[in-house]
């Protein structure tokens, strides 16, 4: 166990509530967890001179709405759906990690991020930032994701400590026998057994919960005595071990969530590497689990999390040296460091988020397909352009510079490259040449719908309109409420051109099957290829890893050959962090933050 952590104790448990904290020792660093005091107080300071050009508001302020309502009472596992990685015909062995040789353990690492959550219940919100960075990390999961340097995930044991697919669609998990709920009334440090994990997967998939479509698919989830755990599926799923592995997809204890009916307003007591020892609007406390499973990990003594929506603020604490980490624009990084080298940048891209583009294909003359073709060649979107490879960012690890196709995929190797783009715009004269073909009148007039999602969204469009005007395109640019964006323009397919934020799904499949299948609720652009539909529909089946991204790899063709829908800038998530902060590599498949154990801290007095 790690020498440096003591607990308060109280008959042998530790009292923790959502209002009360427990301060650390003083760490060989001579940091407390409790910062907030420090930070405030730094900022308040820096706030009079310091301004966010996106807001007026320069203020911590919350951004939680907690307030305790009724969830529904759980029920039986949901019908499935058809949102049917990994191949499951062999046991994975429990991954482990060689601790650096200059390794320091202890230290609390503080940082900020610009949202929080609405509330602490996992699985009544989607919330990436409840999952990901706040209350959410004191749980565990049946799987997690095992992210290498090229950004391609596969998906390891966390609770378990095998699986096997024991027939077609069947899996049996037996789970790990050192596994412990945090010691916390009323759970109390007693073993977590299968009957836990199967009430926790059951409320997760109850009808109407936020994240029950992850495991819409699966049938049935049966305890076998204590550690082992039957998941029957209604149709071959392709993904099931990855939605298992979703950060949403935590492990709740039922007692906890007797105590209040639900955990919206906690009580937070998992199984993780973290205990959530304070959890508020704009601040969550964590400190290291002293009986996680896993003896080694965490390196650090504690995590404190300030939700901080300014960036300026964010920017300040850190010039201030009263942030270790915060994520903010690459252009605010790059202004920090000008004056403090000692400040580095990890910069995450996501191929699945971004600026999209769509072409509504049940409208003229969209509905050409010369034409589509020959719209997309008057762009040029993302410049084409690679981010620096400097030793301290790293660009994209799938390779596409900026623009995708929008799925979110977890092996790189399954994404197109950015050759498959290349030709396809910034071509004038192959544009004329197809227009001409087209017969297209100069005078047709394209409406293109923008949703105001941030000024971003609002150039491309009038970069995209000035395109096509360089080729006798008339188009006019329409700005739409974020508001009513997506019922009114998205959903409703009402449109010729749309600029906007593309779908929330994390699952390749889901993504798939709702935005390409011909029968998708958001296929918006009305674009049907029966070869689509089939290969969609065979990939969901599909376990052999390397057959499955064959067929991914065709559909990504196909889709870009069809000119109708693609992702002309992708979202690249920016980190700032000072020198003191090691093995910090924020990929995060599924909003996966396990890589925060293996952080650790150098003094930098």
């Amino acid at each position: 166990m790690h020498s440096s952590r003591q607990r308060n104790e109280n008959n042998g448990t530790l009292e923790i509530s959502e209002s009360a904290s427990i301060v650390l020792p003083r760490s060989r660093f001579g940091r407390t967890l409790t910062t907030t005091a420090l930070l405030i107080a730094v900022l308040l300071i820096v706030q009079c001179t310091t301004s966010d050009p996106n807001s007026n508001d320069t203020s911590i302020t919350a951004t939680a709405n907690i307030s305790p309502t009724a969830a529904p009472t759980p029920t039986s596992t949901p019908g499935p759906t058809a949102t049917p990685f990994a191949t499951p015909t062999a046991i994975p062995a429990i991954s482990t990690v060689t601790p650096p040789d200059d390794l320091q353990r202890g230290g609390v690492l503080r940082f900020a991020i610009p949202e929080g959550p609405p509330h602490s219940d996992p699985h009544l919100t989607a919330s990436s930032s409840l999952a990901s960075w706040g209350a959410g990390l004191a749980y565990s999961r049946l799987f997690k994701f095992k992210t290498a340097l090229n950004g391609s995930s596969t998906v390891d044991c966390d609770l378990c400590a095998s699986w096997e697919q024991s027939a077609p669609l069947t899996f049996k998990i037996i789970l790990r026998d050192d596994v412990n709920w945090q010691n916390i009334p009323p759970l109390n440090g007693r073993p977590l057994t299968a009957q836990d994990v199967v009430y926790s997967l059951n409320r997760q998939a109850t009808a109407g919960y936020a994240n029950s479509p992850l495991l819409s698919n699966i049938t049935e989830f049966t305890a076998v005595g204590e550690r082992e755990i039957l998941i029957r599926l209604n149709s071959p799923d392709s993904e099931v071990l990855e939605k298992l592995a979703d950060s949403h997809a935590r492990i709740v204890a039922k007692e906890a969530v007797e105590v209040n009916g639900d955990l919206r307003r906690g009580p937070t007591i998992g199984s993780g590497p973290w205990i959530a020892n304070e959890v508020h609007a704009e601040t969550t406390h964590l400190i290291a689990n002293p009986d996680y499973y896993d003896d080694q990990f965490p390196y650090l003594d504690g995590i404190d999390v300030q939700v901080i929506p300014s960036e300026s603020v964010r920017v300040a604490g850190m010039r201030s040296k009263v942030i270790d980490l915060a994520q903010a624009s690459r252009d605010s990084i790059t202004d920090a460091r000008e004056r403090f080298e000692e400040i580095y940048y990890w910069g995450v891209e996501n191929p699945a988020a971004g600026v999209e583009v769509a072409l509504n294909t049940n409208r003229s003359p969209m509905d050409n397909q010369t034409v589509r073709e020959a719209m997309m060649l008057t762009w040029k979107p993302g410049e084409f352009r690679n981010e620096p490879g400097t030793t301290d960012f790293q660009g994209s690890p799938f390779g596409v510079s900026g623009m995708s196709l929008g799925l979110p995929l977890l092996n790189a190797q399954w994404s197109q490259p950015i050759s498959s783009f290349s030709h396809r715009f910034f071509d004038s004269e192959a544009a004329n040449t197809l227009l001409t073909t087209a017969a297209l009148k100069p005078t047709d007039n394209i409406i293109i719908k923008v949703g105001e999602f941030g000024q971003e969204y609002i150039d491309e469009a009038n970069e995209m309109a000035a395109g096509l005007a360089s080729v006798g395109i008339r188009a006019e640019v329409e700005r739409v409420s974020t508001r009513v964006f997506g019922d009114e323009v998205w959903i409703a397919g009402d449109y010729d051109i749309m600029v906007g934020a593309p779908p929330p799904i994390s699952s390749t499949t889901a993504y798939l099957f709702a935005v390409h299948h011909s029968d998708g609720p958001w296929n918006t652009t009305g674009y049907s290829n029966p070869e689509i539909d089939r290969l969609i529909e065979a990939q969901a089946r599909e376990y052999d890893s390397a057959k499955r991204g064959d067929m991914l790899l065709e559909i990504q063709q196909l889709i870009l050959a069809g000119s109708h829908r693609f992702i002309v800038k992708t979202r690249t998530t920016h980190w700032m962090y000072w020198d003191n902060v090691n093995d910090f590599k924020p990929y995060t498949p599924r909003g996966d933050t396990d890589f925060l154990t293996r952080v650790w801290l150098t003094s930098n007095e």
